[in-house]
């Protein structure tokens, strides 16, 4: 098939007719001629009303990283088109491949330059969806996995387009050639030890000598998995709304399901699996369609798929599970650990935490912030919000004696007010309903020798009671608020 302006053109408005393109520009060979074909429409006599810009991502893993840059600097200065050069750390951290690492570290930079109403343009082509498609496989991915590339997705605030997915590296090298384009050559794209240049060089033209087009029926069949995975999502989508757990204040929680509904789905499976022929295969369709909405609940939290062995860890030793248990599966998938608990009546999706180390005890002075251990957020004093004046403390009164900041330690009491007896904070933490594996995490307040506040939830009115009904109309610069900014996935 050869690359043409006009069929180009046609690909782009057909995929994502939009105001702004965002060009992924490397240098290489692929996004050159993607650059040069979006310029040949910014020229072109009939007029190209939307707008191109580039992006050259510097990830710092190669000496001749700046070269290129510089290399990428004189090329769009030559197609007036604006470039943008962006330096990460593309660095492995634990558990990444290098590959994964410099991805994710892109693509991250790139969703925080792409505006609203804008398209990103990356120049992957047929031969790259035959090796997705393969490394897929060979990870042992499901529909999803194996659906590969789409041509166009949602990304960041706007789109991500692929308008050069349907051509063979083959097309793409002519065209390159025919218009004596200057490219760059990747060092690393002949390095065999990276799975995906293992696949390029050695595997696919052993396959294409005895399949010829194999890249197109991969591309074909990439397309069906698509299809069969968009049917799977709508079933999950339709099945997972009511177990959602919806919190105190209206909010939808979707890293939390409700467990009772979620079991109920195997109950059904064993009932109709008693009463019916055919009882295995209602029973194996029930807890397919179980696997399915767990796959697009952690899908939807966007967390790294588990394998199905750890899919059936979760539905046997986490769902099953007797009522008083507080199972754990996790799993593990480049820089992140994942787990899956359960507590009373709800299964929780989380990005495991590293163990809190013992915080030596802070005082918590108006006008600084404490910063916590692992990652564990901050905790500072803020004016009380004067629509809510009822979360504040009296300040005068709050700060006549120390407030200090510490963890858990074990036998903890507080008093609800000053002439209650005193309550244990575990006995707290059970009438809340706060995980276990929570309650270690969350910094805790004392006023003097009084524990006053446990994370964000006032457990004492003893400083002289909270603000109360004769005080709403004081300023807000007469009550304060502790304040604990919880990190995400916390």
């Amino acid at each position: 098939m050869s690359v043409t302006p006009q069929a180009f053109h046609f690909h782009l408005q057909q995929l994502a007719a939009t105001e702004k393109y965002l060009i992924a520009y490397s240098g290489g060979v692929d996004s050159h001629v993607l650059l040069h074909l979006c310029s040949q429409l910014k020229n072109a006599p009939s007029g190209f009303e939307q707008s191109f810009s580039a992006v050259y991502i510097d990830h710092g893993l190669s000496s001749n990283a700046k070269k290129w840059g510089f290399h990428c600097q004189h090329i769009c200065f030559e197609l007036d088109i604006p470039l943008t050069i962006i330096e990460v750390d593309a660095r492995p951290k634990n558990g990444q491949s290098p590959e994964a690492s410099a991805r994710t570290a892109r693509y991250q930079a790139f969703s925080q330059l792409l505006d609203e109403n804008e398209c990103l343009l990356t120049a992957q082509h047929l031969d790259d969806q035959a090796e997705t498609l393969l490394l897929q496989l060979l990870r042992g991915s499901g529909t999803k996995g194996l659906s590969a590339m789409p041509r166009v997705k949602p990304f960041s605030k706007g789109l991500i387009c692929r308008p050069i997915l349907d051509y063979r590296k083959q097309d793409i090298l002519d065209y390159a050639r025919q218009h004596q384009l200057d490219w760059i050559e990747d060092e690393s794209n002949a390095e065999e030890r990276f799975d995906r240049n293992y696949l390029r060089h050695k595997i696919l033209p052993l396959l294409e000598k005895r399949w010829p087009a194999v890249q197109e029926n991969f591309s074909k069949s990439a397309e069906v998995l698509a299809e069969s995975q968009m049917l799977l999502d709508e079933m999950a989508h339709s099945d997972i709304q009511h177990l959602f757990f919806t919190n105190a204040n209206g909010v939808i929680e979707h890293d939390k399901l409700l467990l009772e509904p979620t079991f109920q789905l195997l109950v059904l499976s064993q009932k109709v699996s008693q009463s019916q022929k055919g009882a295995n295969h209602c029973h194996h369709h029930e807890l397919a369609r179980l696997n399915n909405l767990l796959r697009y609940w952690i899908n939807l939290n966007k967390l790294p798929m588990p394998s199905k062995k750890i899919l059936e860890q979760i539905v046997h030793s986490v769902i099953q599970a007797r009522e008083d248990a507080m199972p754990l599966v996790s799993w593990r998938r480049d820089s992140f650990s994942c787990e899956v608990r359960r507590y009373r009546n709800k299964l929780y999706l989380l990005v495991a935490s590293s163990t809190i180390q013992p915080l030596q005890e802070q005082q918590l002075i108006e006008g600084q912030e404490i910063d916590l251990n692992v990652n564990n957020g901050s905790v500072k004093l803020i004016p009380a919000d004067t629509t809510l004046p009822n979360q504040g403390f009296e300040r005068e009164k709050l700060l006549s004696k120390k407030l200090i900041i510490g963890y858990r330690k074990g036998g903890e009491r507080y008093r609800r007010t000053a002439k209650e007896q005193s309550h244990t904070l575990k006995h707290w933490f059970q009438e809340q309903g706060i995980p276990p594996w929570e309650r270690e995490q969350m910094p805790l307040v004392f006023w003097g020798d009084e524990l006053i506040q446990v994370g964000n939830y006032v457990i004492s009115d003893i400083v002289s009671d909270t603000v109360n009904d004769t005080q709403k109309n004081k300023s807000a610069d007469n009550s304060l608020v502790i304040h604990w900014q919880r990190m995400k996935n916390k």
